[in-house]
């Protein structure tokens, strides 16, 4: 794979070039109860006809609409038919069978009657107060999805719902992309496990706990290789082995300072740079690139939030794009502004927000206190990117701006 390396760019140059670059891996065929999650890579259609058979809506009666032309009728009961059970006989003239929702119509019937319009009364007869049509309560065979039906799209991550409906067509082995082997990597001297007792100049490892969930939401499977110190030896063992998934997502070591040695050492591996450089607030160090094994690269700042946003903005792409997803921009919501903002710098900024749903249904959007990209606390309560384009002017209250959402509205 051949492109040229983006320095410094934007937002909208940077989603554009993932477009263009990001291809979906091989697809593989699994048994249906193994991919919640995945991602379907051909449409799938129904094997056979649902329902597969007449069957009725209602508790009550199966009947004949024909013996109801008098109006009010009394029919001998014959019996009942139960859920997964067939009568072996016809239903004659004059009778009825009583039938629970769900459960097949008989041979000869063509109605149902509800058992709230019947009365027993008790010598083997039922009084049905009703005037059924043919095909009343019925459902019938292949009336919901016929065999060779369409079912579900290519493209449709596998959920609960999504698995019932294979099942229920009839499917049981399906073709998708799996879930990507994503192995993640925190460098640096000064980080430690979380939990453990701090010494001066250390932090704890907080970004490889988010980036962890972040990437089970996006569909990856998270490989974990844990913390690796500034040792050029020990880091490039890591980067290599990190090399052989289908991406590498590193954190820290990614700027201009004396120990970041990131960059260069995947080089070295044969990494080539899609992007070098983000003009982005948060994330300004941010690397993207593949490597020769066919593995993509996500080289994160080491500041928690860069991080986080950093991964929300691309790393999600990257991984929707790895399993057959649209690639692109990510949806950007309007809404009106909770707080007055200034006006914007010399980059585009996404910064930590909260989106709400007021009590008239208006879409509002509340800008998070937090003290820059190395405040782990500014993403705690977020469930938005609030979007300033470069350079425009101050926003006050009540404005419209613009939100990437992350999660369901407050």
């Amino acid at each position: 794979m051949s492109f040229e390396t983006l320095e410094a760019a934007t937002p909208d140059q940077i989603w554009e070039a993932l477009r263009a670059q990001v291809r979906p891996g091989r697809p593989r065929t699994l048994p249906v109860e193994e991919t919640i999650g995945c991602v379907l890579a051909g449409d799938a259609h129904s094997a056979q006809d649902f329902p597969p058979f007449d069957r009725a809506v209602m508790d009550g009666y199966a009947v004949r609409a024909c013996d109801f032309e008098r109006g009010k009728t009394r029919l001998r009961s014959v019996g009942l038919i139960l859920t997964g059970t067939v009568p072996a006989e016809p239903l004659e003239a004059e009778t009825c069978l009583r039938i629970n929702t769900g459960a097949p119509i008989p041979s000869g019937a063509d109605a149902v009657v509800m058992v709230e319009q019947s009365r027993e009364t008790g010598d083997g007869f039922v009084e049905l107060d009703d005037h059924p049509v043919v095909g009343q309560y019925v459902e019938r065979q292949a009336s919901i999805r016929r065999a060779g039906e369409l079912l579900v799209r290519a493209g449709t991550r596998i959920s609960a719902g999504t698995l019932a409906a294979l099942v229920a067509g009839g499917i049981s082995h399906v073709e998708v992309f799996s879930r990507p082997r994503v192995a993640q990597l925190s460098t640096g001297d000064e980080l430690v496990e979380r939990g453990a007792e701090l010494e001066q100049g250390q932090i704890h490892d907080s970004n490889s706990v988010a980036l962890e969930e972040l990437i089970r939401q996006a569909g990856g499977e998270t490989v974990m290789f844990g913390r690796c110190p500034d040792d050029p030896s020990a880091l490039r063992a890591s980067l290599e082995l990190g090399l052989a998934n289908d991406l590498l997502c590193v954190t820290g070591g990614m700027s201009k300072g004396t120990h970041d040695l990131v960059p260069r050492l995947l080089e070295e591996l044969g990494v080539h740079w899609l992007l070098s450089g983000a003009r982005l607030l948060p994330g300004k160090p941010l690397r993207i690139g593949h490597s020769q094994t066919g593995c993509w690269v996500l080289g994160l700042p080491g500041n928690p939030v860069s991080c986080a946003v950093c991964f929300l903005l691309f790393g999600r792409v990257v991984l929707e794009g790895l399993q057959g997803l649209p690639i692109g921009k990510p949806a950007h919501v309007a809404g009106s502004l909770e707080a007055d903002l200034p006006p914007g710098g010399e980059c585009p900024v996404y910064q930590p927000a909260e989106w709400s749903v007021g009590s008239d249904g208006e879409v509002c959007v509340s800008p998070l206190v937090w003290r820059g990209s190395g405040d782990p606390f500014g993403m705690a309560i977020a469930n938005a990117l609030l979007y300033r384009a470069a350079g425009v002017p101050a926003a006050p209250r009540g404005e419209t701006v613009r939100f990437i959402p992350l999660d369901l509205p407050r």
